[in-house]
């Protein structure tokens, strides 16, 4: 290209001036941190190596420069990729900006460097950052080269500052940039615990002028400029940024430094305040802590008195139903009718409903501490459904509603499980039901849900067609002391603890209880819980059904409601009867005459409702009777209504050879059948009691010790006790008890101790009892149900527990058992020592042999009396130590028996089990007693050697 002037020794073309001429003014677009090579400085001014050399090349062009203001680097490149900035003056070059910039010669070179912190010396090249994020200025030549490292992460930033104080504060693990500007930034504002890794060091890295693509002219202009620039005047601009001594930037520390005084003398100024302001608190929390302290003792002294009042609450209402349940079993023991038993045992389970009741009050805080435990058993679910019904039909009559019972004949009848749990379960969900039914029915329904393997889920619905519940009285029904709404306690009663008592039991049962209900028509509870089958006792029961016991009796049932004949018939179907049915009582007529033997076989059952007849089922059986076309009267159940015992007595008079109670229960049913025709009844639930057993006399005579102040208690015990053949003698309180037992110590074989007495209580006088005997049983007998009383007991000498009220059996059986296990299993015809095993033992020395006798005399003179003290002291350690002893000894001269009590008694000792130790310690007393009694007699007696 021809050269048409010459200007500071450059020849530029024609085109070059046209274009200087028209674009004297160039819009530049620079990177305001960019040190040392541009910036903006603090007065706005635009500085760095850049500058200097568009400073020259102006001189050497007259071309003038313009810094568009305010941009950060990423706007500044934007604004140049749309046209905005004609030329971007320190920028290095790469291919992707090549498409976009026509670029100058370089005219400056810089090394890129790799910043980490001092800890990361595993960082030694760039291959070492692959997984790592890696900081960079956006946009820059660096974040163009690292695109091209894709297992790099990039942490992008707007500024080099911002990157290098991320690496330095440890939030990136590294950052790129050029070494010229990341030193000058990192002096400058005071950057420790960095270094600087320098990779690559044959690839120089250059500065351009990035000149937008339509202007290839002032490409060709920087060129010739930068051409004619010196080495001198290069090497000066260099020196003036590169090499200069940058001092450090002491303002960011200053500033901290001013920050910290200030809250330092914030600190001890809030800091005195408050000290003032916690002097003043102290005080103030000392007097609060004082008045918590009072407080608390009177909480404690209310929560006494409530524990107080609830032991006493529990005493006095126990006691009176323990006189209850007492006389009525006793009445049961006379002479009484069918339906005076039927009523006496309707006594006795009211009194227990009762007993269930005051038990909901005074278990719920164990119920809501979750320390509320299943008595797992065997039990008759049939015989459960039977006590619900008897107990529950006393509502269902004063309400005069329908109850209707149905059982899924599926269902097995013994199970394993906490059967009074599911008792007090069924009676309340009933009980509800019931209270809020007005009109219509309550019915319960057993099913069969499910069977895995030998658990059965069993589903109990119980539906009412009483007032209904809304969503809202739902949701709340289970929390306790709470009612549908306040009007409901007003109308029906009620402490609201019932249902919650119930979910409880539900989930500590592994069940679930469900509700349903819909407002003015009635709700459904349906309870689901999960049982195991007692196979033993089932098996049994399948046996008797499966001997064909009934395949030939033929069967008749008189019923007029539908649902119930239908329920019959499943019963029925399930022992294996063929049985047919009729609702008219004409019609039974006829059917049991027609069966004449020639064209039919006589009924060998009939079963017929006492309300279906006109006249009721009395005046019907008479027609029957009378009826001289039927050739063989049949075997006669006859299903009374609820609430009729009375009925139960006619029976005899009208030739009836079962009454049977409704709802009717399967297994009742069942029972009633085998009964009648000589059969062995196969479950609990009886139809009815022939009469009561009468307790097994014991062999010889025991003498009690009572202490009860309750004249009515007095005379229940002491008629239960005398009816096995124990004499009693009664004490009025405790003072009077122990002064009895002093004058009757060796005859008193066990004492029966009521806790609560005037004058002295019951824990003082087993204390007293205890200083004159370790041995002779003491059974609490008391109506406390409150937590502690056992532990108290124990600490009083009392290891034997019997609840008021009790159950009349239970506490004939277990006076027995104690009084029986009490005493020394050592026939006193029998000898403790066998001289020919101990001689044995002594190789044969009868010389050795007395002398180890003599010696074993002489040791253990005191030995029981050493015992008996270190058992009272309750010095377990020291008594077991003593046993221990006498045990290695007894074996080797022939005590064998003894040798055996003195294992359990160590055992007990050591394991400190207070209540096994008192019988275990008398024992191995009189066995040891009697054998210094024998070596003593073999001492004074030297014909006796052993042959």
């Amino acid at each position: 290209m021809p050269c048409l002037a010459s200007q500071n020794g450059i020849s530029w073309t024609k085109e070059e001036l046209t274009f200087m001429e028209e674009h004297p003014m160039i819009r530049l677009g620079v990177d305001p941190k960019f040190v040392p090579f541009e910036f903006i400085d603090q007065d706005g001014e635009y500085k760095g190596i850049a500058a200097d050399y568009l400073s020259l090349i102006s001189e050497k062009t007259g071309l003038q420069f313009e810094v568009v203001k305010g941009l950060t680097w990423p706007q500044a490149y934007d604004m140049a990729l749309a046209g905005k900035v004609d030329v971007l003056p320190a920028i290095g070059k790469t291919k992707e900006r090549e498409e976009h910039f026509l670029f100058s010669e370089p005219y400056y070179y810089y090394k890129r460097v790799i910043v980490t912190r001092d800890m990361d010396t595993h960082i030694s090249g760039i291959e070492d950052l692959e997984g790592f994020a890696v900081a960079v200025q956006r946009n820059s030549s660096h974040h163009s080269y690292l695109l091209s490292y894709p297992k790099i992460n990039l942490s992008l930033y707007d500024s080099v500052e911002a990157a290098l104080t991320a690496v330095a504060t440890g939030t990136e693990k590294a950052f790129i940039g050029n070494l010229a500007t990341t030193n000058y930034l990192i002096r400058s504002h005071g950057l420790t615990d960095l270094r600087f890794v320098s990779f690559e060091a044959e690839k120089q890295q250059a500065l351009y002028f990035a000149v937008r693509k339509d202007w290839p002219e002032l490409v060709s202009i920087f060129n010739k400029a930068l051409d004619s620039i010196s080495e001198s005047e290069k090497l000066a601009i260099h020196n003036k940024w590169v090499e200069l001594d940058t001092d450090m930037d002491y303002g960011p520390i200053i500033r901290i430094l001013i920050i910290v005084g200030i809250l330092v003398a914030v600190i001890l100024s809030v800091s005195f305040f408050w000290i003032v302001k916690l002097r003043r608190e102290i005080r103030h929390r000392e007097q609060v802590q004082l008045d918590l302290e009072k407080a608390k003792r009177r909480a404690d002294e209310a929560n006494e008195f409530k524990s107080s009042f609830m032991a006493r609450m529990s005493h006095e209402i126990r006691t009176p139903l323990n006189a209850i349940t007492g006389m009525s079993y006793l009445l049961k023991k006379t002479d009484t009718t069918l339906t005076q038993s039927m009523y006496i045992e309707r006594i006795i389970q009211a009194a227990n409903s009762m007993l269930g009741i005051i038990n909901d009050i005074l278990d719920f805080s164990k119920i809501e501490a979750g320390k509320v435990e299943l008595d797992i058993i065997s039990f008759s679910l049939d015989q459960v459904i039977q006590n619900v019904v008897n107990i529950i039909s006393y509502k269902i009559n004063e309400q005069e509603i329908g109850f209707r019972l149905s059982e899924d004949p599926l269902i097995p009848n013994y199970f394993f499980g906490d059967s009074k749990r599911i008792e007090q379960v069924l009676l309340n969900v009933l009980n509800n039901a019931v209270k809020f039914t007005d009109a219509g029915e309550v019915s319960l329904d057993i099913r069969l849900m499910a069977r895995e393997n030998d658990i059965y889920h069993i589903s109990f619905t119980v539906k009412d067609t009483g007032i209904g519940m809304t969503k809202e009285q739902i949701n709340k029904l289970f929390a306790p002391f709470e009612q549908g709404d306040s009007s409901i306690n007003r109308r029906f009663g009620g402490s609201g603890l019932g249902l919650s008592i119930v979910k409880n039991l539900v989930d500590l049962m592994g069940g679930e209880i469900k509700v349903f209900s819909t407002p003015g028509e009635g709700s459904t509870f349906i309870i689901q819980l999960p049982l195991n089958v007692d196979k033993e006792k089932e098996e049994v029961y399948i046996k008797a059904l499966s001997a064909n016991h009934f395949k030939d009796v033929r069967t008749l049932v008189l019923e007029k409601s539908g649902a119930n004949m239908n329920l019959i018939e499943n019963y029925l179907g399930s022992y294996g009867m063929y049985c047919e049915l009729t609702s008219s009582e004409a019609s039974a007529l006829s059917m049991l005459e027609a069966a004449d033997g020639k064209f039919a076989k006589p009924f060998d059952l009939f079963i017929i409702d006492y309300d279906t007849p006109a006249q009721g089922g009395f005046k019907f059986i008479e027609k029957i009777h009378n009826s001289k076309k039927i050739v063989k009267i049949p075997k006669i159940i006859m299903l009374f209504p609820m609430m009729r015992e009375d009925l139960f007595d006619r029976i005899n008079e009208y030739g009836i050879d079962m009454g049977i109670g409704k709802p009717v229960i399967p297994s009742i049913l069942l029972n009633g059948i085998l009964d009648i025709f000589n059969l062995k009844a196969v479950s609990g639930s009886r139809p009815s009691a022939d009469g009561e057993s009468v307790p097994v006399k014991l062999e010889k005579s025991y003498h009690v010790l009572l202490a009860e102040d309750n004249k009515t208690n007095q005379l229940v015990a002491k008629s239960l006790l005398e009816q096995v053949g124990i004499e009693v003698i009664i004490a009025s309180d405790g003072k009077e008890a122990v002064e009895l037992y002093k004058k009757h110590r060796d005859n008193v074989d066990l004492i029966l101790m009521d806790l609560h007495m005037p004058v002295m209580n019951g824990y003082e006088a087993a204390e007293k009892i205890r200083e004159f005997s370790t041995k002779v049983p003491i059974v609490a007998m008391t109506a406390d149900v409150v937590l502690g009383v056992r532990e108290k007991c124990e600490q009083s000498g009392i290891f034997h527990y019997i609840s008021k009220p009790f159950n009349p059996d239970y506490f004939i059986q277990t006076i027995k058992d104690i009084i029986l296990e009490n005493q020394s299993d050592i026939d006193t015809d029998t000898t403790v020592l066998d001289r020919q095993l101990g001689l044995k033992n002594m190789g044969g020395n009868q010389e050795l042999y007395h002398q180890v006798l003599k010696e074993y005399y002489n040791e253990n003179l005191d030995t029981l009396g050493r015992l008996e003290a270190a058992v009272g002291e309750k010095r377990y350690a020291d008594a077991a130590q003593i046993v221990h002893k006498v045990k290695s000894s007894s074996g080797s001269i022939g005590a064998k028996s003894l040798q055996e009590a003195a294992v359990s008694l160590q055992k007990a000792l050591e394991e400190e089990k207070r209540e096994e130790i008192v019988l275990l310690q008398d024992k191995f007393s009189k066995i040891l007693g009697k054998l210094l009694e024998e070596v003593k007699y073999f001492q004074e007696k030297p014909g006796t050697d052993v042959g």
